[in-house]
């Protein structure tokens, strides 16, 4: 099971019109905010899966900037 994220308070069929766009995902629990392109986007049977291109990573709680990262994917069921 992944981390509970909110998905830039898009509904998931906006953000199926999205891809190759830059959103925002936060994990609350872990207290990141990822910025990225959208690579991929599925959902099916209420799990999603979520693949970010040239990610800018930030604290949550301060919008600091932390680190980047190439790539990188995301699940929530």
């Amino acid at each position: 099971m992944g981390p509970d994220l909110l998905f830039s308070s898009q509904s998931s069929s906006l953000l199926t019109e999205t891809l190759q766009r830059k959103i925002y995902l936060t994990d609350l629990e872990r207290n990141f905010t990822f910025a990225g392109i959208v690579e991929s986007f599925e959902e099916k049977k209420g799990k999603i899966n979520v693949s970010l291109l040239d990610v800018q990573v930030y604290e949550y709680s301060s919008s600091n900037p932390l680190y980047y990262l190439p790539m990188i994917n995301f699940f929530k069921t």
